[in-house]
Protein backbone atom coordinates (compact mmCIF):
# COMPACT_ATOMS: atom_id res chain seq x y z
CA UNK A 1 0.00 0.00 0.00
CA UNK A 2 1.30 3.42 -0.77
CA UNK A 3 2.04 5.81 2.23
CA UNK A 4 0.21 8.76 1.90
CA UNK A 5 2.55 11.37 3.88
CA UNK A 6 5.99 11.77 3.96
CA UNK A 7 6.81 14.11 6.52
CA UNK A 8 10.13 15.30 5.01
CA UNK A 9 7.97 16.80 1.69
CA UNK A 10 5.08 18.66 3.78
CA UNK A 11 5.98 21.78 3.38
CA UNK A 12 4.31 23.04 6.77
CA UNK A 13 6.80 20.18 8.59
CA UNK A 14 9.97 21.47 6.91
CA UNK A 15 9.86 25.29 7.75
CA UNK A 16 8.57 24.69 11.03
CA UNK A 17 11.47 22.21 11.66
CA UNK A 18 13.80 25.49 9.90
CA UNK A 19 12.31 27.71 12.26
CA UNK A 20 13.39 25.58 15.31
CA UNK A 21 16.58 24.96 14.80
CA UNK A 22 17.47 28.46 13.62
CA UNK A 23 15.95 29.56 16.95
CA UNK A 24 18.03 26.66 19.41
CA UNK A 25 21.42 27.60 17.31
CA UNK A 26 20.84 31.32 18.11
CA UNK A 27 20.19 30.29 21.92
CA UNK A 28 23.54 28.30 21.74
CA UNK A 29 24.87 31.45 19.98
CA UNK A 30 25.53 29.42 16.58
CA UNK A 31 25.25 32.65 14.55
CA UNK A 32 26.59 30.57 11.21
CA UNK A 33 24.37 27.80 11.87
CA UNK A 34 21.53 29.82 12.50
CA UNK A 35 22.25 32.62 9.47
CA UNK A 36 23.10 29.68 7.13
CA UNK A 37 19.53 28.10 8.25
CA UNK A 38 18.09 31.75 7.39
CA UNK A 39 19.24 32.03 4.17
CA UNK A 40 17.80 28.64 3.10
CA UNK A 41 14.59 30.00 4.14
CA UNK A 42 15.28 33.01 1.97
CA UNK A 43 15.70 31.20 -1.48
CA UNK A 44 13.49 28.40 -1.52
CA UNK A 45 10.49 30.33 0.04
CA UNK A 46 11.25 33.90 -1.16
CA UNK A 47 7.98 35.48 -3.40
CA UNK A 48 7.46 33.20 -6.20
CA UNK A 49 8.34 29.80 -5.61
CA UNK A 50 5.96 27.25 -5.64
CA UNK A 51 7.09 26.23 -2.10
CA UNK A 52 6.19 29.82 -1.22
CA UNK A 53 2.63 29.84 -2.49
CA UNK A 54 2.08 25.73 -1.31
CA UNK A 55 3.39 27.25 2.30
CA UNK A 56 0.54 30.43 1.82
CA UNK A 57 -2.12 27.95 1.68
CA UNK A 58 -0.90 25.65 3.75
CA UNK A 59 -0.46 28.27 6.80
CA UNK A 60 -4.00 30.07 5.89
CA UNK A 61 -5.70 26.61 6.29
CA UNK A 62 -3.70 25.97 9.93
CA UNK A 63 -4.49 29.81 11.51
CA UNK A 64 -7.99 30.02 10.32
CA UNK A 65 -10.30 28.59 13.11
CA UNK A 66 -13.51 29.78 14.48
CA UNK A 67 -15.67 30.50 10.89
CA UNK A 68 -19.08 29.86 9.46
CA UNK A 69 -19.35 26.10 8.64
CA UNK A 70 -20.55 27.58 5.48
CA UNK A 71 -17.19 30.03 4.98
CA UNK A 72 -15.28 26.66 6.05
CA UNK A 73 -16.53 25.11 2.81
CA UNK A 74 -15.88 28.29 0.87
CA UNK A 75 -12.33 28.28 2.06
CA UNK A 76 -11.33 24.82 1.19
CA UNK A 77 -13.08 25.12 -2.26
CA UNK A 78 -11.10 28.33 -3.11
CA UNK A 79 -7.65 25.97 -1.88
CA UNK A 80 -8.68 23.60 -4.09
CA UNK A 81 -9.02 25.27 -7.04
CA UNK A 82 -5.77 27.07 -6.59
CA UNK A 83 -4.10 23.58 -5.63
CA UNK A 84 -5.78 22.44 -9.43
CA UNK A 85 -4.89 26.13 -11.27
CA UNK A 86 -1.88 28.11 -9.47
CA UNK A 87 0.88 25.31 -9.11
CA UNK A 88 3.56 23.79 -11.14
CA UNK A 89 3.52 20.39 -9.39
CA UNK A 90 6.75 19.48 -11.34
CA UNK A 91 8.57 22.64 -10.34
CA UNK A 92 7.27 22.17 -6.78
CA UNK A 93 8.56 18.81 -6.69
CA UNK A 94 12.15 19.53 -7.60
CA UNK A 95 12.51 22.88 -5.14
CA UNK A 96 11.27 20.23 -1.95
CA UNK A 97 13.85 17.87 -3.32
CA UNK A 98 16.61 20.87 -3.84
CA UNK A 99 15.71 22.01 -0.50
CA UNK A 100 15.55 18.55 1.70
CA UNK A 101 19.13 17.72 -0.36
CA UNK A 102 20.36 21.13 0.57
CA UNK A 103 19.15 20.89 4.47
CA UNK A 104 20.83 17.10 4.84
CA UNK A 105 24.23 18.51 3.34
CA UNK A 106 24.24 21.51 4.92
CA UNK A 107 23.73 20.26 8.80
CA UNK A 108 23.91 17.01 8.30
CA UNK A 109 22.17 13.99 7.14
CA UNK A 110 18.33 14.50 8.97
CA UNK A 111 19.28 16.76 11.47
CA UNK A 112 16.90 19.09 10.52
CA UNK A 113 14.30 16.49 10.58
CA UNK A 114 14.82 15.62 13.90
CA UNK A 115 12.59 18.64 15.50
CA UNK A 116 9.49 17.73 16.75
CA UNK A 117 6.35 19.68 15.49
CA UNK A 118 2.86 19.72 18.08
CA UNK A 119 0.73 19.74 15.26
CA UNK A 120 2.13 16.94 13.41
CA UNK A 121 -1.72 15.56 13.15
CA UNK A 122 -2.96 18.71 11.50
CA UNK A 123 0.12 19.55 9.08
CA UNK A 124 -0.17 15.87 7.83
CA UNK A 125 -3.72 16.22 7.08
CA UNK A 126 -3.41 18.96 5.26
CA UNK A 127 -0.33 18.01 3.42
CA UNK A 128 -2.11 15.09 2.22
CA UNK A 129 -5.18 16.71 1.52
CA UNK A 130 -3.50 19.01 -0.40
CA UNK A 131 -1.68 16.50 -2.88
CA UNK A 132 -4.78 15.00 -3.52
CA UNK A 133 -6.42 17.83 -4.73
CA UNK A 134 -3.59 18.54 -7.35
CA UNK A 135 -4.19 15.11 -8.54
CA UNK A 136 -7.29 16.31 -10.22
CA UNK A 137 -8.67 13.34 -12.04
CA UNK A 138 -7.39 10.75 -10.47
CA UNK A 139 -7.74 11.82 -6.84
CA UNK A 140 -8.77 9.39 -4.57
CA UNK A 141 -12.36 10.77 -3.06
CA UNK A 142 -12.57 8.39 -0.20
CA UNK A 143 -9.22 10.08 0.95
CA UNK A 144 -10.65 13.66 -0.36
CA UNK A 145 -13.86 13.35 1.71
CA UNK A 146 -12.42 11.87 5.30
CA UNK A 147 -9.41 14.54 4.83
CA UNK A 148 -11.68 17.29 3.89
CA UNK A 149 -14.42 16.42 7.01
CA UNK A 150 -11.05 16.91 9.54
CA UNK A 151 -9.96 20.31 8.06
CA UNK A 152 -13.66 21.74 7.99
CA UNK A 153 -13.96 20.66 11.57
CA UNK A 154 -10.44 22.45 12.22
CA UNK A 155 -11.23 25.73 10.62
CA UNK A 156 -15.10 25.84 12.29
CA UNK A 157 -13.60 25.28 15.43
CA UNK A 158 -12.46 27.73 18.41
CA UNK A 159 -8.57 27.81 18.97
CA UNK A 160 -7.64 27.13 22.01
CA UNK A 161 -4.49 27.12 22.29
CA UNK A 162 -4.10 30.05 24.75
CA UNK A 163 -6.12 28.35 27.32
CA UNK A 164 -3.11 26.14 27.65
CA UNK A 165 -0.49 28.36 27.67
CA UNK A 166 -0.24 28.01 31.54
CA UNK A 167 -0.74 24.38 31.62
CA UNK A 168 2.68 23.89 29.38
CA UNK A 169 4.36 26.52 31.07
CA UNK A 170 5.27 24.40 33.89
CA UNK A 171 6.98 22.45 31.33
CA UNK A 172 9.38 24.91 30.13
CA UNK A 173 13.02 23.68 29.91
CA UNK A 174 14.85 24.98 32.83
CA UNK A 175 18.33 25.41 30.79
CA UNK A 176 15.90 27.22 28.11
CA UNK A 177 14.80 29.84 31.32
CA UNK A 178 18.27 30.34 32.27
CA UNK A 179 19.01 31.14 28.99
CA UNK A 180 16.45 34.06 28.41
CA UNK A 181 16.83 35.30 32.30
CA UNK A 182 20.74 35.69 31.08
CA UNK A 183 19.70 37.38 27.67
CA UNK A 184 17.20 39.59 29.55
CA UNK A 185 20.19 40.69 32.01
CA UNK A 186 22.87 41.19 29.48
CA UNK A 187 19.93 43.88 27.88
CA UNK A 188 18.48 45.53 30.69
CA UNK A 189 21.01 45.16 33.74
CA UNK A 190 21.77 49.09 33.20
CA UNK A 191 18.13 50.14 32.95
CA UNK A 192 16.13 48.42 35.75
CA UNK A 193 16.96 48.67 39.52
CA UNK A 194 17.19 45.57 41.71
CA UNK A 195 13.46 45.76 43.00
CA UNK A 196 12.46 45.93 38.67
CA UNK A 197 14.11 43.09 38.38
CA UNK A 198 12.86 41.36 41.27
CA UNK A 199 9.26 42.11 39.92
CA UNK A 200 10.03 40.59 36.28
CA UNK A 201 11.52 37.86 37.36
CA UNK A 202 8.76 36.80 39.70
CA UNK A 203 5.87 37.43 36.85
CA UNK A 204 7.82 35.20 34.66
CA UNK A 205 8.34 32.38 37.05
CA UNK A 206 4.86 32.11 38.34
CA UNK A 207 6.03 33.50 41.86
CA UNK A 208 2.83 33.04 44.43
CA UNK A 209 5.04 35.52 46.81
CA UNK A 210 4.61 38.38 44.45
CA UNK A 211 1.50 39.68 45.86
CA UNK A 212 2.77 39.67 49.62
CA UNK A 213 6.44 41.74 47.26
CA UNK A 214 4.60 44.23 46.04
CA UNK A 215 2.54 44.71 49.19
CA UNK A 216 5.54 45.36 50.82
CA UNK A 217 7.15 47.67 47.85
CA UNK A 218 4.28 49.72 48.39
CA UNK A 219 4.41 50.72 51.93
CA UNK A 220 7.90 51.05 51.80
CA UNK A 221 7.49 53.50 49.46
CA UNK A 222 4.58 55.37 51.31
CA UNK A 223 6.88 55.09 54.77
CA UNK A 224 9.78 56.90 52.58
CA UNK A 225 7.36 59.32 51.08
CA UNK A 226 6.08 60.13 54.25
CA UNK A 227 9.99 60.88 55.15
CA UNK A 228 10.03 62.39 52.38
CA UNK A 229 7.53 65.26 53.53
CA UNK A 230 9.38 65.83 57.10
CA UNK A 231 12.41 67.35 55.02
CA UNK A 232 11.02 68.59 52.18
CA UNK A 233 10.75 72.65 52.07
CA UNK A 234 9.26 72.80 48.77
CA UNK A 235 5.73 73.89 48.46
CA UNK A 236 4.96 72.71 45.10
CA UNK A 237 6.14 69.21 46.13
CA UNK A 238 4.30 69.20 49.39
CA UNK A 239 1.01 70.25 47.41
CA UNK A 240 1.17 67.18 45.64
CA UNK A 241 2.06 64.87 48.77
CA UNK A 242 -1.55 63.63 49.25
CA UNK A 243 -2.78 63.07 45.81
CA UNK A 244 0.78 60.43 45.01
CA UNK A 245 0.25 59.18 48.22
CA UNK A 246 -3.61 58.34 47.35
CA UNK A 247 -2.34 56.43 44.42
CA UNK A 248 0.27 54.58 45.65
CA UNK A 249 -2.01 53.28 48.38
CA UNK A 250 -5.04 52.05 45.90
CA UNK A 251 -2.29 50.30 44.03
CA UNK A 252 -3.83 46.86 44.00
CA UNK A 253 -1.02 44.21 44.82
CA UNK A 254 -3.17 41.30 43.69
CA UNK A 255 -3.26 42.52 40.17
CA UNK A 256 -0.94 41.60 37.94
CA UNK A 257 -2.13 43.16 34.40
CA UNK A 258 0.24 44.85 31.96
CA UNK A 259 -0.93 48.43 33.34
CA UNK A 260 -0.86 47.32 36.89
CA UNK A 261 2.31 45.91 36.31
CA UNK A 262 3.89 49.25 34.96
CA UNK A 263 2.69 51.34 38.05
CA UNK A 264 4.80 49.02 40.25
CA UNK A 265 7.80 49.43 38.30
CA UNK A 266 7.40 53.17 38.31
CA UNK A 267 7.06 52.80 41.90
CA UNK A 268 10.26 51.11 41.88
CA UNK A 269 11.91 54.50 40.11
CA UNK A 270 10.41 56.53 42.51
CA UNK A 271 11.00 54.60 45.21
CA UNK A 272 15.16 54.95 44.28
CA UNK A 273 14.55 58.39 43.82
CA UNK A 274 12.96 59.52 46.45
CA UNK A 275 15.67 57.97 48.89
CA UNK A 276 18.03 59.57 46.52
Amino acid sequence: MKKLHNKKRNVGIIYEQIIKYICSRSIEGDTKSSNKAANLIKKYFKEGTQLSKEYKLFKALVETRGVSESLGTSILNETKKACNYHFDEKKLEIEKSNLIKELNYSFGKGVIFKNQISDYKLYATIQTLLNEWRKKDSFDISIIAKYQNKIHKHLITEDKKIDKVEEDYSKVNPLVYRLMENKFNEKYNAVLNEEQKDILAAVISEDKSLPEYLYNLKKSCINNLKIYKTNCENTVLLESFNKVYNKIDSLDENDFSQENLKKFLSLCKLKEEIKG
